[in-house]
């Protein structure tokens, strides 16, 4: 019995360092590019409904920018929210702003479509500028996310 009760002990302190570090974000940010879905298995592109109309489009599978990107989040005071990302983001935000110009560029948060313009102009300074309010709370777990990669990348 009690060596049963030591092997158990034993497992759980072999996971306790697995479960260590920092809780996942309560908050998913994912920044999408639209796709014609040419050349690409189905595996990498997905249709997605864009308000205000519902229009169906493709987007890439996997997002070009994440929350984990993210290094700060402000709000104007015209009430504009400011992301602005890590390099790795920076330079992805580049890439896919620059290669993808007259295709949309959608803004998810948790799944839910926040902004999804019209790419017109490359963003190379790893900012991108939401145009309307968002909830306080909402901002709040964005600006802790931010904090914690900010925190988590000066560890390294």
């Amino acid at each position: 019995m009690f060596r049963l009760f030591l092997q158990t002990l034993l497992f759980f302190l072999a996971l306790t360092p697995a479960m260590a570090g920092h809780s996942p974000p309560k908050i998913f940010l994912a920044i999408y590019i639209q796709t014609t879905g040419n050349g690409l298995p189905s595996s990498q592109a997905r249709p997605i409904q864009v308000p205000p109309d519902g229009e169906t489009i493709l987007i890439r599978s996997l997002p070009e920018v994440t929350e984990h990107n993210l290094v700060d989040v402000q709000e104007d005071t015209s009430g504009y929210i400011h992301f602005r990302f890590d390099h790795d983001g920076q330079v992805n935000l580049s890439a896919a702003t620059g290669q993808n110009q007259g295709r949309l560029l959608v803004v998810t948060l948790n799944g839910i479509i926040i902004f999804a313009p019209l790419i017109d102009e490359q963003i190379t300074d790893g900012e991108l500028v939401i145009p309307h309010h968002l909830d306080p709370t909402i901002l709040k777990l964005l600006q802790d996310v931010a904090q914690q990669n900010v925190t988590e990348a000066n560890r390294r």
